[in-house]
Formats: C-alpha cells, structure tokens, sequence
C-alpha cells in the first residue's frame, strides 16, 4: 500500500536552493525532496534525543577532538 502524499511549495532563498543542490550533489539524492525527507528524519532524530536527555558530541577521527554543535532543537 502506497503511502498518501501531499505537494508543498516553498519559497527558498538563494542560500538555501544552493545548500539543496550542494546536498543532492554530495549525497547523490535523486531529487530535492529525498533530501528534505532525509533531514526530517535526522532533525526528528535529534529532536526526541535531546528532549530525552542525550546530548550530540562531533569528534574528529584523526585528532580525537570533540565539540558539541549548535542545534536549533
């Protein structure tokens, strides 16, 4: 069974439409879209785990330095 699916249009600044198309070229996605669907799901992610108590830390492999990022959460 094929799930319902709704169009939206946005409305992007010209930053925005080349993080897009930067982010399709680097992940190989086949449209906008599957990229935003792909971020729904990590800033989901991100969301319940935070709102949980976990904290995200960014290390470096090579260094083993660490940063906690700054997130809209």
């Amino acid at each position: 069974m094929e799930k319902e699916k709704y169009k939206f249009n946005l409305i992007l600044t010209e930053g925005a439409k080349a993080q897009l198309e930067e982010l399709q070229k680097r992940t190989g996605a086949a449209s906008f879209a599957e990229i935003i669907r792909r971020s729904l799901a990590v800033y989901d992610a991100l969301q319940e785990h935070t709102a949980s108590g976990w904290e995200l830390i960014l290390r470096n492999k090579a260094d083993k330095k660490s940063e906690k990022p700054v997130l809209l959460v």
